[in-house]
């Protein structure tokens, strides 16, 4: 076992799970003057990925949610990810739900997040990814405001207010978040709304900035069909499967815990297989040209290849660097060129070559 589980982890986890979320973004900080330091080494030979246009060194990327506020921007190579997703941003700036709001579930090696899109706002977020240079190829996730009054053309207009505010800036690409279980209103599935939103973001995208769409893995199969129809229309990049879930069946943690802890997103091992069946059904359902980044319990090598052979080019983790710690990414990168080399498979071979999935639903 690492430095990090024998001696790091056990530390951290005596704290509350948001308050030791805190001061790791904070001992960074502290370090940046060390960072030459650090335990860094480049990224294994052959994991080179195109994604959306935008040249990774490894495919292994940070989950939106864990840099909320886009702070964490000189950190990301040095950790060993090839890129970084910040956000959710929303329209507005929010506190997000009352504390206690994410919780651990060691047995299962999850979380569940109910923070309901706290952060500082698009506006602000956006002047400091202008003022700051970030490490690797960044996204920019934006999200609808934690509103429950927010229906309708009202938040469509919200998110379309976020994308306005980002649209200048020089990004790997944007996701536009459809899917959040750690607010009021959960996931937006109004295929309605997600059409108007889709269309004035490509009316407004002067820069041709390329479009994610990131959905839930407890979308059911029609929703599926729909996303994908309007992404062919309005000529998205990708999708981003998945987010974190609403599900709570077949974990270890007992029942009386996961009740007390009540709503939220469940992260980590246990919603792997929801996710990569929707990475399978977006590949056969998405156009050729289009891309798919994985996320979803995602702690290994194995679980990374598991994604790109399903059709993922690109994999991101959250929960993994709360179990394996900060340099989960250098690590999964290894244990994923050693997986490729022991199935004799390259990187871009892999992509897509489980074929024994057939969407029927």
């Amino acid at each position: 076992m690492s430095v990090y589980q024998n001696f790091f982890r056990p530390i951290l986890f005596q704290l509350d799970p948001e308050l030791a979320h805190d001061s790791v973004h904070k001992l960074l900080h502290v370090m940046r003057p060390l960072q030459g330091l650090w335990p860094h080494s480049p990224s294994p030979a052959g994991l080179t990925v195109n994604l959306a246009g935008s040249i990774l060194a490894n495919p292994v990327g940070l989950a939106a949610g864990f840099d909320k506020n886009a702070r964490l921007l000189p950190y990301f190579q040095a950790l060993g990810f090839g890129y970084a997703e910040v956000g959710s941003l929303t329209a507005r700036p929010s506190g997000g739900n009352p504390k206690p709001r994410l919780f651990r579930l060691p047995a299962d090696q999850a979380l569940i997040n109910y923070m309901g899109l706290n952060g500082d706002g698009a506006k602000v977020v956006a002047k400091r990814l202008t003022l700051e240079h970030s490490s690797v190829p960044l996204g920019i996730n934006i999200a609808r405001t934690n509103d429950s009054s927010l229906h309708g053309q009202a938040a469509v207009d919200d998110i379309v207010f976020s994308f306005r505010a980002v649209k200048e800036i020089k990004a790997a690409y944007v996701a536009i978040n459809v899917s959040c279980p750690n607010t009021a209103e959960g996931r937006l599935e109004s295929t309605r709304e997600l059409d108007e939103i889709l269309n004035q973001v490509a009316e407004i995208n002067t820069n041709k900035l390329p479009i994610f769409v990131k959905i839930s893995p407890d979308s059911p199969a029609d929703f599926l069909k729909a996303v994908a129809a309007s992404g062919t229309k309005y000529g998205v990049t990708g999708y981003v499967c998945g987010n974190t879930s609403t599900s709570r069946s077949s974990l270890k943690t007992s029942p009386a815990r996961v009740a007390k802890i009540g709503p939220g997103g469940l992260s980590g091992s246990p919603i792997k297989q929801l996710a990569l069946k929707q990475c399978q059904m977006l590949f056969e359902l998405k156009e050729p040209s289009q891309q798919i980044i994985g996320c979803g319990g995602i702690a290994n090598g194995k679980d990374a290849l598991d994604f790109i052979k399903a059709g993922a080019s690109a994999v991101q983790i959250y929960t993994a660097l709360v179990y394996r710690g900060p340099f989960a990414a250098r690590d999964i990168n290894i244990e994923l060129q050693q997986c490729l080399q022991q199935e004799g498979l390259t990187l871009s071979q892999a992509v897509g070559s489980s074929r024994n999935f057939s969407f029927t639903g």
